[in-house]
């Protein structure tokens, strides 16, 4: 097993990958939202309970990936300070 010493310049690059697969996560969930949107919209009248229901789903996932998003960017903004 390998270990790495912890430096500045090694936290950095880490907490920058993190930050931009948060916001990847968070980029797939504001198009998964529009996607189930669109099929809420084009739904006929005896599917709309269940695509509105997928809509929900969808807006609770970006949601958390959102918040993810920003807790990461608080915690680099500490760090940074």
């Amino acid at each position: 097993m390998s270990i790495v010493p912890r430096s500045p310049a090694a936290l950095g690059r880490w907490e920058i990958d993190e930050l931009l697969e948060r916001y990847v996560w968070w980029s797939e969930e504001r198009y998964a939202v529009r996607q189930a949107y669109q099929r809420w919209a084009d739904s006929d009248r005896g599917e709309r309970g269940l695509a509105y229901a997928g809509y929900l789903g969808a807006l609770d996932r970006e949601e958390h990936a959102a918040r993810t998003y920003a807790d990461h960017i608080d915690r680099i903004a500490r760090i940074a300070a």
